[in-house]
This record gives structure tokens, sequence and C-alpha cells, in this order.
């Protein structure tokens, strides 16, 4: 396997010319996320079949070029659980790969598996066992080692004959539109940002509050992402979420009383405190016509489990009706999706929140009017 480790200009561009012809690129990003909310890009695998690199990100260089290929309409973009990748390509550079084929999906698709690794991918297609002794490598550490960098390019270097041996299979069956759908709407939920008036309806526990400590909740919750993003903080090195349910129960009127709340701890009231007391002041002066209403868990709903269960059963026929596995076109949690945009968001909170995954793309597509009923705007 041969690869070079770039870390200028020069060498940049004439990789990017080795590869402009190419009509599939296997890409593959290694990151690292300890205490930030964006991923830290340390290093782009890129191999065409022919040419491989590891581009070195930490490095000031023009990726102009390299960009132009990865957002290139008649050049494939191969990546095997692309999520994350397309998170960091939208944070460090604004793009998102595409069209971008995912190999793992590909295969929960042909119902081989679901969320298949990318080793235990390259063992049953290639029937090569692939050294994962390096996954837990500090990858924005210099200078990084050959085993280190060897590592690095074996993921795209068996990723794209894997890809050649999956595509295949997916276009005898005609899923390659759907495979490439699915990326788009990943792409569209990573870039999607819940208004601040509503980051509150996603914290863990919200049910358990009602009135005034849902506005110091909706408060909270709005302040603590905007903090996070500004500082480039992980939401949860601000304040927890579980301390965040605790402070809009408590309404704590000082630091002092803040820190005799048992769960609290003394480095979110260091940090923060007085932050968090303006927050819980902008909450209890909200009038008494514009609380938030209570939050009620879709268990708690009395007709709950029925519409789940009548949603899947429409769904499993129209899934056995084009041969897809039934859970590769509705999760569980995307059939919550369904019932939360029904029951759960008032018609001006829809106009802003994305909708459910069954409402778009190849899903759509594919169940036609099955959930016409549910589809309310």
């Amino acid at each position: 396997m041969q690869y070079r480790f770039i870390q200028n200009q020069t060498e940049l561009d004439e990789f990017i010319k080795l590869i402009s012809k190419a009509k599939v690129l296997a890409i593959d990003t290694e990151f690292m996320r300890r205490r930030t909310l964006y991923p830290e890009s340390a290093l782009f695998q890129v191999y065409d079949g022919e040419h491989l690199a590891l581009i070195d990100p930490l490095i000031q260089l023009d990726f102009a070029g390299l960009w132009e290929l990865f957002t290139a309409s008649d050049v494939m973009k191969v990546i095997h659980s692309p999520s994350e990748d397309i998170e960091v390509f939208q944070n460090f550079a604004g793009i998102c790969p595409t069209p971008l084929f995912d190999t793992q999906f590909a295969l929960q698709l042909l119902g081989e598996g679901n969320c298949v690794g990318f080793a235990n991918m390259v063992k049953n297609l290639l029937d090569i066992e692939i050294d994962k002794s390096m996954s837990r490598t500090d990858w924005l550490k210099r200078p990084l080692s050959g085993k280190q960098l060897e590592y690095a390019a074996a993921d795209v270097f068996y990723l794209l004959p894997c890809y050649e041996s999956i595509l295949e299979k997916i276009q005898q069956r005609g899923l390659i539109d759907i495979v490439i759908s699915e990326s788009k709407l990943i792409s569209q939920k990573r870039a999607f940002r819940t208004p601040d008036e509503y980051l509150y309806l996603n914290i863990k526990n919200v049910w358990q509050l009602r009135g005034r400590d849902l506005a110091v909740l909706r408060e909270l919750a709005a302040w603590r992402l905007n903090k996070a993003e500004k500082k480039n903080i992980s939401v949860n090195f601000i304040l927890k979420e579980l301390n965040m349910v605790e402070i809009a129960k408590r309404r704590p009127s000082s630091l002092a009383s803040m820190r005799n709340i048992p769960e609290v701890e003394a480095m979110e009231v260091n940090r923060s405190g007085k932050e968090i007391l303006a927050c819980i002041e902008a909450g209890k002066s909200v009038s008494e016509d514009a609380l938030p209403s209570k939050v009620k868990r879709l268990i708690d709903f009395a007709g709950y489990k029925k519409a789940a269960k009548d949603i899947k059963g429409l769904i499993s026929a129209e899934a056995q009706k084009h041969d897809i596995p039934v859970d590769v076109v509705a999760s569980k949690k995307q059939i919550n999706q369904v019932i939360s945009w029904n029951w759960k968001l008032s018609s001006e909170q829809r106009k802003t929140m994305i909708k459910p995954d069954l409402f778009q793309g190849w899903r759509k597509q594919l169940l036609g009017d099955t959930l016409k009923a549910w589809e309310v705007e």
C-alpha cells in the first residue's frame, strides 16, 4: 500500500491534478472530539484507486481545488458511515461531499446487516483482517508514526474495493438513487440548527417541568448552546443537561443557593454562575400568558402505542412490496418523529423545525401517500 503524507501546498496541488480525472473517490477523516462542540479535523484521506494521500489539515493550505472535486456532480464520493465525516467537512470547509455513497447504509439496504463496522465489512467482503490497534490515536499530535499513517491509509485503500463489490449489488437492485438520497438527508440534518426558542424541547426530562420552570429551562438551553458555539466547547462542559433541569426546578436566586443544589458542580457555578442567574431571572420575568405549555412524553398520550403500531404496519407493507428491510425504511425513532410532529409540535413550531425523515427524500417517494394523514403543516 503506497501513500503520500501531504503537508505543503505544492504536494497538495500535485495530488489534486493526479486525481482530477477520477470518477470515484474513497474518502475518510480522522478527527478528535474531547471537549469541543465541533470535531477538530486532524487528517483527510483520499484514494482514487491509483493515488492515495493523507492530507494534513493542521497546515495552512488552500483546499479549494480539493473541495471542487468533493462537490463535483460527476465524481462519486464514497465514505463508510459518513455522518461524523459530513460534520467535519461542514465545519472545516462549509461543504459536504456530494454525490455521496455510504457503504454502511448500502449494506443495510441490501439486508446484509445493521451498522456493519468498517473492519467487519472488509473482513466479509475482502477476507482481510484490519489492525485496529491505532483506533485510539491522538490524531492531533504530531509527528504521526508510520504505523498510524498506514492505519489511516488503510481506511480508504480497502474502502474502494468494498464499494465496487457493494455497488454491483446496489445497481442490480436499482437502489443507487436511494443510497445517494440518504446521504443528502444526513447532510441536511447535520446542517440544521434548532431555533433557540425550541432547544428546550430536546432536553431529557423536560416532561418533568411545567410553566415557570419551563420558561427558565428555555432560557438556559438557548444560552448554553450559544455559549458552546461561541467558545467551541461541548455543551455538557458548560452545564450538564440534568443539572440544567434541576436548576430550572429550583430556580436559585444566588450563587450560594446554586452551590447547594447537590447535582450542580462547583466548576459550573464558578465559570457560568452569573450567566445562569441571568437566565433564571429572564425566565421568571416571562408573563403568565406567555409561559410554555407542559411537554408530554409520547408514552403519555393515550393513543401512542396504537398509532405507532398502525404506522409501522403501513410502512411494513410498503417495505415488503419494494423488498427493502422495514427497519431501514423506518426505525422506531423515525416513527416517533412522525407522531411527535403531529401531537407535540404546534403549527408555528412546525414552520421552523426540520420535517420527519419519513416526509423527505427517498422514504417519501417510496411511501407515497401512505402517511398522508400524518403530514400536517
